[in-house]
This record gives structure tokens, sequence and C-alpha cells, in this order.
């Protein structure tokens, strides 16, 4: 029997005929602006879990940005091994965080045997509770004696300082150890992380590529101007704290400052915060040395500092970011003051980074305005 052809089936009465595009919205956009909403609430999930390590995320991403040529370099070095070169680099990083803190505290724990060694062999303290103001032996209370007669302090005062000292301690004691371990769990962030961005970065700025808005040149622009930014940012900042270290060194070396490397190193750490930062360290120096019958040398002391410290972190740092960020001296202060001032310490990497991404868009949207495309070089990438 010869097949009948299939007639279209008629639409039950039950059922809804299909909707035009024009009820479902015009050209889809109904579910576009679905797609929107969804993508910003997940970009807002996103940003809840990455917020608390978003200091460590960041400083990874500048070194990784930093240490690619080091990558390549060392890969070659080793025969095209590239996850053993990201491993090492990885260890590198991880020495250069840590070897200056553990310096420290060796040296620390140096003078604090040497202090203990004084008070056991000068003072003849030998116990802890020799410590307490009333039970201090002979020599000791000689000493203090002096001292308070000089300082116009009494015994009652001292004994107060003493008690108020104590009690924050022991407030201080658990918020400390709590900031030991937030700062070595954020320190393992930034290892793992910088190790996964340092040799997939490219997959990142690929991926990056393929989702951004802009036009791929556009996009490689921006990306380029942070690679940049970044290593000259990175580098003009331990350059200058590594001058600054010495410079404070010698200095305090050649002025009478006792333990004058341990010092240089505790200036070079703490020129990571500007202005403030050294400041923090030569100033009591300079007056440690003037109030103990050294007044020239504390005198000396803080003409060296105000030229060799200060003038490298006020005209040698920006110089020398400007000259590679291709920015204007004053620009790259302001970055670095505003850098601060908004985001903490980060503000040192996190501010430059700011401006050169303003100034990127704002060449581009020039270009736009003008009609021309993204450089030739950058389209070539």
């Amino acid at each position: 029997m010869q097949d009948q052809p299939q007639l279209p089936l008629e639409p039950r009465p039950d059922e809804a005929p299909p909707r035009p595009a024009e009820a479902r919205g015009q050209d889809g956009s109904r579910p576009r602006r679905a797609l929107v909403v969804l993508l910003g609430v997940s970009i807002a999930l996103l940003g809840c879990v990455v917020w608390p390590f978003r200091a460590p995320l960041f400083i990874a991403a500048v070194l990784a940005a930093a240490f690619q040529p080091a990558l390549r370099w060392s890969t070659r070095l080793l025969g095209g091994r590239r996850r053993t070169a990201g491993g090492l680099l990885t260890v590198v990083v991880f020495a250069a965080i840590i070897a200056p803190f553990a310096t420290l505290l060796g040296l620390a724990t140096q003078q604090v045997m040497a202090g203990l060694a004084f008070l056991r062999d000068t003072l003849g303290v030998r116990r802890v509770s020799d410590l307490s103001l009333a039970q201090l032996p002979g020599p000791a209370q000689d000493v203090l004696a002096h001292a308070l007669a000089l300082a116009h302090v009494s015994r009652e005062q001292l004994a107060g300082w003493m008690d108020q000292a104590r009690v924050w301690g022991e407030h201080a004691a658990p918020s400390l150890l709590a900031a030991s371990g937030e700062a070595a769990f954020h320190t393992l962030i930034l290892l793992g992380a910088f190790y996964f961005l340092v040799l997939d970065g490219h997959v990142v700025v690929r991926w990056l590529s393929d989702v951004s808005p802009l036009r791929r040149g556009q996009t490689r622009e921006l990306i380029e101007e942070f690679r940049k930014v970044a290593v000259a940012t990175l580098l003009g900042t331990v350059v200058a704290a590594v001058f600054q270290g010495v410079a404070a060194g010698l200095g305090y070396a050649i002025f009478g400052v006792p333990q004058a490397f341990f010092f240089g190193l505790l200036t070079a750490l703490a020129s990571f915060v500007p202005v403030v930062g050294t400041l923090a360290v030569w100033v009591p120096a300079v007056v440690l040395l003037s109030v103990t019958g050294h007044l020239g040398a504390g005198l000396g002391l803080a003409a060296w500092c105000l030229v060799a410290v200060v003038g490298a972190e006020h005209v040698g740092r920006p110089l020398l970011l400007g000259g590679s960020a291709e920015m204007h001296t004053g620009l790259v202060f302001l970055a670095l003051l505003g850098g601060i001032e908004m985001f903490g310490l980060i503000g040192v990497l996190a501010g430059p980074l700011v401006i050169a991404f303003f100034l990127a868009l704002a060449r581009m949207s020039a270009r736009e305005l003008a009609g021309a495309g993204p450089p030739r070089a950058v389209q070539a990438h």
C-alpha cells in the first residue's frame, strides 16, 4: 500500500501558537538582558570570593608580568623544561620575600641575647623576677636612678608605664599571632598564584582578548601597558630600596650608630612605605646621637640622610619610574602618594598602574576619535 503524504499537524486547541520575535523581545533583547544580569551577578560573586586575597593575587600578577623575560631565559638554560624554570623562579621570589625578614630576625635575636648578657653581667639581673623595680639588684638600682634623674621621671611613673605595657602586650599578643598566621597564609597564596600565572599567563591573556569587548589589538595594548608599568614599578621600587638601605647603612657606620648593617637593612625595608618609612628609622638614630653628647654626629647623619636617603626617595624613584614607564615624574609621584592613601602599602604598585591604565585608555579614545586604529606594533603582536 502506497504511503500517503504527511500533512502538517494542526495545533491542538489547548496549545498556544509560537510567539513571534517581537513578542519575545525585539531581536531577542530579553535573553540578552538576562545574560547581562547573570554575568553581573557572577562577577559580583567572583569579587566576593577573590576580595579577601586581593593583595597577594595582585602582587602575584605584577611579579608574573615582570618575570616573563626571566622565565624565557631560564627555560632556554634548562633545555626547555618550562615548569622546572617556573618552580625555580617561585623559589627565588620566596627567598626574596623571606630573606630580609629572616636576617632581621637573626640580628634582633643577637641583640636580645647581648642585652640579656648585659643584664646578667653588668646589672646583676639573673631572673625574670629581678626585673621588678622593687627587687632590682644594687648595680641596676644605681643605673635606674641615674637614668630616671636625667629623664625627670619618678619610679611611680615608670611602674605605671610598665604595667600599661604589660596589659597592652597581653591584649596585643593574640592579634599579633593571628596577623602572623594570616601573613604566612597570604604568602602561600602569593607564591601559588605566581607559579601558575608565570607559567600560564599567556592563557589568561588569550582568554581576556577573546572575551574583551575591545578590539584584540586594543586589549593587547592594555595588557602590554600593564606589563611595562609593572616591570618599571617593581624595578624602581626594589632599586630605590636597595640604594636607600646601602646609603643609610654607610651613614650609620660613618657617624657611629651601633649595628649599622641592622639599621641599614631596616631602612631598606621601611623604604617601601613612601615619605614616612625611612624617617621612622633614621630620625630616632639622629635624636639618639644628639642626646647622648654626639651633636655633631647627629647633625651630620641628618644631613647625610636628607641628601642620600630622602633625595633617593623623592627624586630618584619618580625619575626611575617615569623614565621606564614613560610617565611624567610629577605624575609618578602623585601616583605613589595617591596609591598609598587609597590602597595602603600595595598602592606603591597599584597607583602607577591605575595612572598607566587611564593614560592608555585616553590614547585609545583619542585614536578612535581621530579614526585611527591601534598602533601597528601592537597589531603585529
